[in-house]
């Protein structure tokens, strides 16, 4: 069940990358040069993702805390961003910085140092604008599913920068997909 949820996840990856890498290639259409550099970035990406090493881990536990921090990140990064009105850079800034230092509490401790980038992708997520996220209630059904791609995708692009935003970008996209269209 793991590796479907891993390999689903890896689909919607690759599927963000791709569309990202269209709309430049269609904006760019005149240019042979930059779609030669497009195409030879996208073959050494993959190439390098079938590549690495990846470990297979599982822990419901510790994977219920990473969803709770990244909707913790969410909605403290979108109360400061709209609430206290600071703005969304100022906002992800500041929780992305105090969650830096909460590793240092217990050097020893898995968990806490996998708390940081679990916070900083609801961060990310906390910087939408009002008029994307209305409430509450939408930021935190979005930082549930950035928490959950962020899970299954635990050991897939690492090293590659971009995956926290990409992962809050695609839990933005889905939540506005799911809840716009059903409610």
């Amino acid at each position: 069940m793991t590796k479907i949820f891993r390999r689903l996840s890896f689909f919607i990856l690759i599927m963000m990358q791709f569309a990202f890498l269209l709309s430049i290639f269609f904006d760019k259409m005149d240019a042979p040069l930059v779609l030669l550099f497009l195409g030879v970035i996208s073959v050494l990406v993959s190439i390098a993702y079938f590549k690495a090493p990846r470990e297979e881990e599982r822990f419901f536990i510790k994977d219920f805390y990473l969803i709770l921090f990244s909707i913790t990140g969410a909605i403290t990064t979108f109360y400061i961003n709209t609430g206290l009105k600071f703005g969304p850079v100022i906002a992800a800034g500041f929780i992305g910085t105090l969650a830096s230092f909460v590793p240092s509490i217990n050097k020893k401790s898995k968990l806490l140092k996998e708390l940081p980038p679990a916070v900083y992708c609801g961060a990310f997520v906390g910087m939408t604008s009002a008029s994307v996220a209305p409430n509450l209630k939408f930021i935190l059904f979005a930082g549930f599913i950035a928490g959950s791609i962020l899970i299954l995708s635990k050991n897939i692009f690492n090293g590659f920068g971009g995956k926290l935003g990409t992962i809050a970008f695609t839990s933005i996209a889905i939540s506005s997909i799911i809840l716009y269209t059903l409610f």
